[in-house]
């Protein structure tokens, strides 16, 4: 009997060390001990208040290139892609009838300006013998219409030979404005027809347009944006696949006088510089504009903020141990939050989440991040308002 008892002890006492002193329950290996924990500290910057949107980039100037005059093709200067000046020549339409023409214009107007000058004489010198009765004043009134008469033909003929000159000169075709060719596909020896066939379309590449919308709700800071004086660029262009560096940079220059009813959106559009070209007419980008800029804003790590029933919370080491802090947020970026309350500048805020956390943990710094900077991140902050945080007309690929 004494023998069991002695046995039984050390299970007894076994089974004491698995009980805790609230309720006896056992406890896991790991009870008691601190969690490994990363933290960001809080700091202060200014911050660019932003909203996001899908856009499309469209040429400033587009110019349809067709022939004033009919004729025979008789030379393509440029190929299809090139980019061009001003003035620079396109096509050449065969001159040699234009340049007939106008030498006939010349040569008429010389005989007229002949027969204006024999008619002024004759008028001269009627003029005095009408005076002495030796001429009838019918003749002499006839002689002043035939000399009037003969100086409006030579004023008609001066303008048949400027429109000579106009119409050799069309059988250049210059580039009206600097740009990017489209396609050339029409060749020397065709017949091009004034007014109707397309030769090649232009189109202007720096500075381009960017038409893009924003909710209504963000309405009066857009057009707090406009107004901004002086105007900086305020809007920054990126590809729908990567927001890194952005292909452009350009202001807001227009927000539209009404508000879309169906979509609840107001249409805006913005000039952006485009010297390299990375802008292309028809091209999506997406938009972001920057409204404001929100000085000395507390941040920490996004992904440091929680979601719990009552609203964003974060994990604030204090004491060893890691409380949940209730916040207020101002807005999100991709990789910081906006405090505007709950937070003090230089609290350690628990960054990124371990899985066993859990409020009054006890836990252990391992790491402390610089401030204001989350663990592996280094990314531009690329601001959303909170009730856009999917840019405008962007679709969420999960949806059907």
């Amino acid at each position: 009997m004494l023998r069991r008892f002695a046995w039984g002890l050390p299970l007894i006492a076994l089974a004491l060390a698995g009980c805790d002193q609230r309720g006896g329950r056992r406890q896991g290996p790991m009870a008691g001990m601190a969690v490994p924990v990363q933290v960001s500290q809080v700091t202060t910057r200014d911050m660019p208040v932003t909203t996001t949107s899908v856009g499309t980039v469209q040429s400033l100037h587009t110019v349809t290139v067709r022939p004033q005059i009919t004729g025979m093709l008789s030379a393509v200067a440029v190929h299809s892609g090139q980019t061009v000046k001003a003035g620079e020549i396109l096509f050449r339409v065969d001159s040699a009838p234009f340049s007939a023409a106008l030498k006939q214009a010349e040569a008429k107007l010389r005989g007229d300006r002949a027969q204006q000058k024999y008619t002024a004489d004759q008028v001269a010198a009627l003029r005095p013998l009408v005076a002495k009765d030796y001429v009838t004043r019918q003749s002499f009134e006839q002689a002043q219409a035939t000399a009037s008469a003969a100086a409006a033909l030579v004023e008609q003929d001066r303008y048949a030979l400027e429109t000579a000159r106009i119409q050799l000169a069309y059988t250049t075709i210059r580039s009206p404005i600097a740009g990017r060719l489209g396609a050339v596909d029409i060749k020397a020896g065709n017949v091009v027809q004034a007014n109707t066939s397309t030769l090649v379309t232009i189109n202007q590449m720096n500075p381009v347009e960017v038409n893009f919308s924003v909710p209504q709700s963000q309405l009066p800071a857009t057009r707090v944006a406009l107004a901004a004086t002086p105007v900086a660029d305020n809007v920054a262009l990126f590809r729908e696949d990567d927001q890194g560096k952005p292909l452009g940079m350009g202001r807001l220059s227009f927000v539209d006088n009404t508000v879309d009813a169906g979509t609840g959106t107001v249409a805006l559009r913005a000039l952006a510089n485009n010297p390299e070209n990375r802008l292309w007419p028809g091209q999506f980008v997406v938009v972001r504009l920057t409204l404001s800029t929100l000085q000395n804003a507390k941040v920490v790590p996004a992904r440091s903020i929680q979601q719990g029933q009552r609203g964003p919370f974060v994990y604030v080491v204090r004491h060893n141990h890691a409380e949940m802090q209730p916040v207020k947020l101002a807005f999100i970026t991709d990789d910081l939050a906006v405090v505007d309350t709950g937070l003090a500048v230089g609290d350690a805020v628990v960054d990124p989440i371990p899985a066993r956390m859990r409020p009054g943990a006890l836990v252990r710094v391992i790491e402390s991040h610089p401030r204001g900077e989350a663990a592996g991140t280094g990314r531009s902050a690329r601001l959303y308002h909170p009730e856009a945080r999917r840019p405008v007309g962007m679709r969420d690929k999960n949806a059907p």
